[in-house]
């Protein structure tokens, strides 16, 4: 008699994730109902919702069908441990973005400290490489987001005296 192992989600979790999507994808489509139409002929303000719209029906579908198939798990496979200390680590990192905003230290600051949590919670030993990857990729998507998109996000003394 062979054990059977299965690994990655189970067939609730993955039909749960479904629902989520499907559910999302109609509040984002029943939304696009309530945005006034293109003013002229082209792309308007609704096309890239549209997008988003069709690759969560798609992702949905794929949870679904993944769910259809999976073996339902034995009690014995669904009790696993938690990783605690991970999860301490991620939570930990949203809580510190959120009061180095509250602060008034910036986005770049507070997605640093994230990037740096995140890493550890992932393994990756608090040295001053996490930080310094995390610092020069939250620069430049505060860089893209500020200067290429003219989306504001919030500033602190770092972004002042990067940017201006």
């Amino acid at each position: 008699m062979s054990e059977q192992t299965t690994t990655g989600p189970g067939r609730q979790a993955l039909a749960t994730v479904a629902a989520l999507l499907f559910g999302l994808a109609a509040v984002i489509a029943w939304d696009l109902t309530t945005m006034a139409p293109a003013q002229a002929v082209g792309v308007g303000p609704t096309a890239v919702m549209r997008m988003v719209v069709g690759l969560l029906l798609v992702l949905g579908l794929a949870h679904a069908i993944a769910a259809a198939r999976a073996a339902p798990k034995t009690r014995a496979q669904t009790t696993s441990a938690t990783n605690r200390a991970a999860l301490g680590w991620v939570l930990g990192g949203l809580v510190g973005m959120i009061a180095v905003l509250q602060l008034g230290g910036g986005f770049v600051m507070g997605a640093t400290w994230l990037f740096a949590a995140t890493a550890r919670a992932f393994g990756q030993p608090l040295r001053s490489r996490s930080p310094v990857i995390g610092l020069v990729l939250a620069a430049l998507v505060y860089a893209f987001f500020t200067q290429a998109l003219s989306l504001s996000l919030p500033a602190g003394a770092l972004e002042r005296l990067l940017l201006g």
